[in-house]
């Protein structure tokens, strides 16, 4: 019998929320859809939902702040992300207050739906395993991967589920260089002929940069080993 998932979507255009209401559906998801990012985000703060498929571009309430509201309540919540594909600001602002990842605006519904699928079931697999890695970079920071934190010389690090199973697989890895697209296969659970775009994966590493290093323009730990690629030292 196939696992059904319950997601939730706040989309502000009835055209895109009723077909992204009738193809999940169809795919044996269990579908709640509003208009009100207000209600929309009451209900997604309830914990109750597999995902949150999340317009960029409501009004009533700023994307990002859904985003890093429900993020703050439930750390392993899966977010998805609808964008404009010219609103570039919009979609970095949402992946580094917590989104998972996005899709632009027109786009192939049956290909967001395989996205789903793959995110959420990889996402199972990674909260069933409670990770007991503890990351240790330099002198002075350490990193807890179950509590989705760590210390550094600038204070309290926070992690979202997405950045801490990024991380820890770079730690694996140490001293090797990481493609985006091994990434995106082992951490999202994207299958390789899905030929997703990489752009998630760098704004989470550079996230990541933020949060790790003293000067993410000239990094000490988490660097980038030219296009799509890139590398932790301890």
């Amino acid at each position: 019998m196939e696992e059904r998932f319950k997601i939730i979507v706040i989309e502000h255009e009835e055209n895109v929320r009723q077909g992204l209401v009738a193809v999940f559906e169809h795919h044996h998801f269990d579908v709640e859809a509003t208009d009100n990012a207000v209600s929309g985000y009451e209900k997604a703060r309830s914990g109750e939902f597999d995902l949150l498929l999340l317009d960029a571009r409501m009004t009533e309430m700023d994307a990002a702040e859904i985003c890093a509201g429900v993020r703050a309540l439930h750390p392993r919540q899966v977010i998805f992300m609808l964008t404009a594909d010219s609103d570039d600001k919009a979609l970095v602002k949402g992946l580094t207050h917590g989104a998972d990842d996005y899709t632009s605006v027109p786009f192939a519904y049956a290909d967001l739906v395989q996205r789903a699928k793959a995110l959420l079931r990889r996402t199972r697999l990674q909260n069933k395993s409670q990770s007991t890695t503890q990351i240790k970079l330099g002198d002075n920071i350490e990193i807890d991967c179950a509590s989705l934190s760590g210390q550094g010389p600038q204070g309290q690090l926070e992690f979202t589920a997405r950045e801490m199973c990024v991380l820890e697989y770079l730690y694996e890895h140490r001293g090797k260089t990481v493609e985006a697209y091994e990434l995106l296969n082992q951490i999202w659970g994207y299958p390789r002929y899905l030929n997703t775009e990489t752009r998630a994966v760098d704004i989470h590493i550079a996230t990541l940069q933020q949060k790790l290093e003293l000067d993410s323009e000239k990094p000490e730990f988490l660097k980038r080993m030219g296009d799509g690629a890139y590398q932790l030292s301890v």
